[in-house]
């Protein structure tokens, strides 16, 4: 994914320009509520800081692990605290996504403020000892949590130890079922419908393109493998509570894996090499451009889609809602909040915590929206306002998006993310050797029980 983050780049700096004329032109959209309770926070926020010396600060900020381009950065953090907080000057620092915590931690790095998903962020690095409870900040400066949205709340509330709050909200990542419009065209198919579909219905649908045609593989559709459809059953591997495996003890493994089965098994889908994964390769479907649907999330696929639009390459492409399970439509995955956490080893904390509060007022949460991230406070007409400043979100069923609302988290046991491969693995062997369902799950939770016992001896 590092080639998104250069291409989101060249995307972002094209829109910000018009972002902030938007602004000035006065088009916010944040209701007169949200707007006084944001400047209610601003003020008891200058109330705390009132007796302190404004001395200039220099904050570090890392993006670890997620896609956030340093033109966000500036757009978010850095130029969005420049007239509110004149005394404080964040600095990138660039790091790749799969960036290691520990060796910053080692060399006397560690910035002040880091960007990561909220699992990243409550798991590992407090299992580190790195996150700063925000719970007094909260307090001292007004921030009010309640204009939260609900999902996105509970998130950060779930994953954060008890009795404290680890992170605040930077955006909102939906997942969305993309979908190529030329190749459904070619082979005379309709297109997804606009209503949410079923796993089954998606497959079948993608039934009709899984075909070769002028010596070019063309594939319906990838189920993305076992994860980005079993949180949509709210499975975990682990029972957070016992750590026992839940593979062969809960019925939800065995609708994923038969939905896994079903679409392998559509003709011509595998590959001659033996390839049985498409949707995890991005760029399938905007360059190669052979795979007819991609259930995904959103900030993995606007960039790309934008840049070839800016090379002159239109590919007509739209959205369709995310599918699910019969008993959860309505709703499509577990929540997937990006998030800001300050630093224990910061030495200015306080900075840091009113630079990541920000975040939360309206017009950045506005900016948020118009340059193509989820908002995470509650105001309906910012998902109006989705994407209105990216040329290749004009005309498409932006509506769609906002169909299903995500599921809310449960905390995984922390061995969760170690045991994840032998479900993969799982996958696989249905896939290549043609295993039955129940012998794959089976010999999945075999080997996660002799993980589980190295794990619970090595940690």
């Amino acid at each position: 994914m590092r080639k998104l983050t250069i291409v989101a780049i060249a995307m972002m700096m094209i829109v910000l320009t018009a972002c902030s004329e938007g602004n000035k032109n006065g088009q916010g959209a944040a209701n007169d509520n949200g707007k006084a309770a944001a400047q209610g926070q601003d003020a008891k926020a200058g109330e705390a800081g009132s007796d302190a010396k404004q001395e200039p600060v220099t904050l570090k900020v890392l993006r670890a692990g997620i896609t956030v381009t340093e033109t966000e950065f500036n757009a978010y953090l850095a130029d969005a605290i420049k007239e509110k907080y004149p005394h404080i000057t964040l600095e990138w620092v660039e790091a790749p996504e799969d960036v290691e915590i520990e060796p910053l931690i080692t060399q006397g790095t560690v910035p002040d403020i880091i960007i990561a998903s909220t699992t990243a962020a409550t798991s590992d690095y407090e299992r580190l000892d790195l996150v700063e409870d925000l719970t007094p900040y909260i307090e001292k400066y007004g921030v009010d949590l309640n204009r939260l949205k609900p999902v996105v709340l509970d998130t950060i509330k779930t994953y954060s130890p008890e009795g404290k709050l680890s992170v605040l909200p930077l955006s909102l990542n939906l997942p969305v079922l993309f979908y190529n419009k030329e190749i459904f065209d070619k082979f005379g198919v309709s297109y997804p419908k606009d209503d949410q579909s079923t796993w089954d219905e998606v497959i079948e649908l993608g039934k009709q393109v899984t075909k070769q045609d002028g010596g070019v593989d063309f594939i319906g559709f990838d189920v993305n493998g076992p994860r980005n459809i079993s949180t949509g059953l709210d499975l975990n591997i682990l029972d957070p509570a016992t750590g026992k495996s839940t593979l062969t003890s809960n019925p939800g493994w065995l609708k994923v894996f038969n939905v896994l089965k079903k679409s392998y098994e559509v003709p011509n889908y595998i590959g001659a090499d033996g390839r049985y994964q498409y949707a995890n390769d991005d760029d399938i479907f905007f360059n190669e451009q052979n795979l007819g649907m991609l259930a995904f999330n959103l900030a993995h696929l606007i960039g790309p889609l934008e840049e070839l639009r800016q090379q002159g390459i239109e590919l007509d492409w739209d959205f369709a809602p995310f599918p699910n399970f019969t008993e959860n439509l309505g709703t499509n995955r577990s929540a997937n909040v990006h998030a800001l956490l300050v630093t224990k080893t910061s030495k200015h904390k306080d900075e840091a915590f009113q630079v990541i509060a920000n975040v939360l007022s309206d017009e950045v949460q506005e900016k948020l929206a118009r340059t193509g991230r989820i908002p995470t406070i509650q105001n309906e007409e910012l998902e109006k306002l989705y994407g209105a400043d990216i040329p290749v979100l004009q005309g498409k069923k932006i509506e769609n998006i906002f169909k299903t609302e995500p599921r809310k988290v449960i905390k995984p046991h922390e061995f969760e993310s170690d045991v994840r491969k032998f479900v993969d693995g799982a996958a696989k062997r249905i896939a290549l050797e043609g295993i039955d369902v129940n012998t794959a799950i089976r010999e999945a939770e075999d080997n996660v029980n002799k993980e589980l016992q190295t794990l619970q001896t090595t940690r």
